[in-house]
This record gives structure tokens, sequence and C-alpha cells, in this order.
């Protein structure tokens, strides 16, 4: 008996195994017939995520009424694997076997660095009776690489430029008067307002409430437009101010430069107290120091007997700056978390408009895009200057490059200054909208403002390659590698090259084209 029952258990293993034999060729057969389509071709970065959708045509007859066919598609990069718990499922018992099937559905997946050389696959599986028992699958690549050109929108990153921009918004010592951020705020314009007999205080008082609320100098006028007694108001009070301003010589520091620098120094190393030099001098020694750290100590010295927006503002620009010049990320993430602390205490003042937008920088450094925008927005609708709201459009503009949101991105670049960067931008725009016309166009302007940049010959690349244009293509790139590092590196995995990536002519230009 014993001899039998290992008899009967090879027969039995035996079985087994022909059965899942035959099983795996029925699902390679089947596999061989299911048509898999993935739109777009191939992957493209919008936002900070990934977005695609996958359709299946199944032949008459596919499945039989006890099976179950799953596809799920699955994201490699590196060491990675991203799977998704969202499927395409269909039973057999669900189907008539004179149709064909036809499934479909949308996916979406949060981008990280490193992605844009990975691969999408779909992983098809079929199962067998009521509990769906897995017999077999198959795997098939349905897209290779991620296009991440809209990353290419610029607000000052540094990509490999000869120097390293400067973010943000500085605001020089005569700012202190003009926009209301020293130490003593708007106290001067809420003064002669006081002193104004003609009218009586409950006539003033909405013109007070508006000082004291958020907005720089020209969005406050704009808001007491409306308001009664305004043309008098402003004839009698505000025009003086502003004329009184402008007429004012510049203030003498009562002190040399040489003492300025040595003063300034000894406050640095904190040998001698910050409030030896009054709050403009050390406003004017700030702005005359040369580097990032010494502009911090002298900022920080000067928070604690003079704490204003205006410092705030500017002590938040240093760490920004700061931030964007090191590679640690810790580090990085330390002097952004000081940029935005020392931000919200500008606000805290008062809410202007430099403050905001330069926190908009800092959610822009930390990848958080949504924050920016809105951040940028604010500071575009708490000012009515015509030079401020054309910074805050570009970076609007930029950041709606980034969201996939091209249209507007257009609408706010056109309202920019049309300096090398925001022409790259609105040709980047064009490009992604597939408006390549329009793009050459801003590219070529770009390019003829700012020879040395590398970007706008890269972006003509983008055209012609788009274009089927082989000649122009390397020729545009060889200009663009050879003035930057940053994308002679991106070139050679760029997925909107890929056709020509294994062509000679393509090797050849970043062989050659050496920067410099």
């Amino acid at each position: 008996m014993i001899i039998e029952k290992k008899i009967y258990a090879v027969i039995g293993v035996f079985a087994a195994i022909f059965l899942h034999s035959c099983n795996s060729g029925q699902v390679i057969k089947k596999a061989e017939n299911q048509k898999i389509f993935i739109e777009p071709k191939v992957l493209s970065r919008l936002g900070d995520s990934v977005r695609f959708s996958i359709n299946v045509a199944l032949p008459n007859a596919f499945l039989s009424r006890n099976e179950t066919y799953t596809l799920s598609p699955k994201f490699v990069y590196g060491d990675e694997v991203i799977r998704f718990e969202k499927k395409l499922e269909v039973r057999g018992d669900t189907l008539d076997p004179y149709e064909p099937v036809e499934l479909e559905d949308s996916f979406s997946m949060p981008f990280r660095e490193g992605m844009e050389k990975g691969a999408l696959y779909a992983v098809t599986e079929f199962g067998k009776g009521r509990k769906n028992l897995l017999v077999g699958s198959s795997e098939e690549l349905l897209s290779r690489g991620i296009i991440t050109t809209a990353s290419l929108a610029q607000i000052g990153q540094y990509r490999g430029q000869d120097k390293i921009p400067v973010l943000g918004i500085w605001l020089s010592p005569d700012s202190l008067k003009m926009t209301g951020m020293g130490t003593n705020g708007w106290q001067e314009l809420e003064d002669r307002l006081s002193e104004y007999s003609n009218l009586p205080f409950s006539s003033k008082s909405p013109f007070l409430d508006v000082l004291k609320g958020p907005g720089d100098w020209s969005y406050k006028k704009w808001k007491m437009n409306g308001i009664p007694h305004y043309p008098e108001i402003n004839r009698s009070v505000f025009a003086r101010f502003e004329r009184d301003i402008r007429q004012q010589p510049e203030k003498e520091l009562g002190i040399s430069e040489v003492q300025l620098s040595i003063l300034a120094r000894n406050i640095r190393q904190g040998t001698i107290p910050a409030d030896t030099l009054s709050e403009r001098e050390l406003a004017e020694a700030v702005a005359r120091e040369p580097g990032w750290k010494e502009q911090e100590q002298l900022l920080l010295a000067m928070e604690k007997v003079y704490p204003s927006p205006w410092v705030y503002s500017n002590l938040g620009m240093v760490f920004l700056n700061q931030a964007n010049r090191t590679l640690a990320v810790q580090e990085k993430n330390q002097l952004l978390e000081n940029a935005l602390f020392a931000f919200n205490r500008s606000n805290a003042f008062y809410e202007n408009p430099v403050a905001v937008y330069n926190l908009g920088l800092v959610f822009w450094l930390w990848g958080d895009k949504f924050s920016a925008y809105n951040n940028f927005y604010r500071a575009l609708a708490l000012t009515r200057s015509d030079e401020l709201r054309k910074v805050y459009e570009a970076a609007l503009g930029a950041v709606s490059i980034f969201n996939g949101d091209y249209r507007l991105a257009a609408i706010h670049l056109n309202n920019a200054e049309s300096n090398p960067i925001n022409l790259f931008n609105q040709g980047l725009a064009n490009v992604l909208a597939k408006d390549y016309y329009n793009a050459t166009l801003k590219f070529e302007e770009s390019a003829i403002q700012n020879m040395s940049n590398g970007y706008p010959f890269y972006g003509l690349a983008l055209v012609a390659a788009r274009n089927g244009e082989e000649g122009k293509l390397y020729e545009n790139l060889g200009k663009a590698v050879s003035r930057n590092d940053f994308l002679r590196n991106r070139a050679a995995t760029d997925r909107e090259f890929f056709m020509y990536h294994d062509r000679e002519g393509f090797k050849e230009v970043l062989r050659t084209a050496k920067p410099g």
C-alpha cells in the first residue's frame, strides 16, 4: 500500500506539471491576442504627477465562463517598483462570446526624481474558478522614460549658468520710508493724515484702516480711491507726502564709509551693540556687504534692536539664496525653514507683496508648486506697481507651465517683462501647447537678447525634434550643450530626443560640442 501511495503521488505531481504547462501555453496564446494601447505613447510629467490611460481590446470568446482577466500597470525605475491598486478586470461569465471586449481606465502616480529613466509595464493575469486562482501571467513593456520638458520652466534655479542667479526681491535702504517697512511703518503718513484738520476723524478713519491693512503703497492708494473725500485727501496729504519723498535728498549717514565698515564688522563679531548704528546706517551697512553670511549676521543683529518688515523680508531672502546654493539636503531644508519663518514675521507686521512673493519662492524650491502659485498670485493682488506686477506675472507663468496649464502660462507671461528668461518660458509654453511657430519666435528673441545662454537653443532643438528637422536639431542642440553642462547631461537622456539617441549625428553633437 505504501508503494501504491507513492506511485499515485508521483502521478499526481506529473499531472499537475502537465496541466500547468498546458495552462501556461494557453495564457501565452491569450496574451498574444490582446491589444494594449497607452495614451500618451510617451509618458509626460504634468505638475507633480504622471497621468496616462490604458485601453485594452480583447477578441471574441477570449475568456471561458470560469476565467478572469486582470491587467494592472507597473512602473519600474532604479530599485523602485510602483504598483497600482486600480486594475482593469473582467470575468468570462459576464461577456457575450460573440462580441469583442474593450476595457479602459485612467491612472496617475506621483513623480519622483529618477523616474524619467524608468519604464511602464502591463502585467496581465489569468485566474480560474470562483476563487480566481492564478493560472498564468504575462508582462508587456508599454512605455519607456518620462518627458519632463515642463520642468525646464525657470524662476532663477541654478542649472549650469556661469553665475548662480539671485532669487527674490531685495529691499534697498530707501524702501524703509517708501514702503512703510521700517520700524515706524506707516506712522509718518498716519500722523499727517491725523493732523489734517479739514475733515472730521470719522471721515479720515477709513483711510487709516487701509494704511494699517495689507498691501504696498500702490495697493493702498488704489484701495483708498473709492473712499469718500479721496480726491481731497490725495491732493492735500498723499500728493504732498509723495512729493516730499521724491524731493528729499539722500539722508547723510553722519559717518564715513570707512567708519561704517569698521562698526558693521564689530557688530557682526558681537564686540559692540547693534544700536551703535542707527536703523538707517545699519540698513546701509547690510546693503554694502558682499556676502550672504555677512548680511545674515548684520540682519540678525539688526533684528534685536530695529525689528521691522524690512529686516525680516531681507533676512528671509538671505536664507532663501543660501538654500539655493547648497547641495546638502538637510542644510537646504533648514535654510528654507528659516526663510519661511522670516517671511511670515515680515507679513505679521502687515501683509506686504514682497515678503509674500519671496515666500512663494520658498515653496517653489521645496517643490510645492501649488503653494508657490497661491503666494505669487496673492503678491500680484497686493500691489499696483507696474514693475512688481511684471515680476509676479513672470513667476505665475513659470509655475503654470510646470502645472500643465499652458494657456494660463501664456496669459501671465504676456504681462511679464520681455527678458531672456521670460521669453524662454513663453517659448516653452508654446512648445508644450504644440504651437511651434510662436515657440520658435520666442526662443529666437531670447537668444538674441543673450547669446551666451544655452536654453533658447535647447528650445529650438525641441521644436526641431518634434518637427522631424534633424539638421536643425543637431545645429541648435550643439549650441545649447556647448554653453551649458546641465543641458548636455539632460540631452543624453531627454525623451524628447529618444528617436535620435542612437543616431550617429546625435552622438557626434554630444561628443564634439565642448562647453566653453
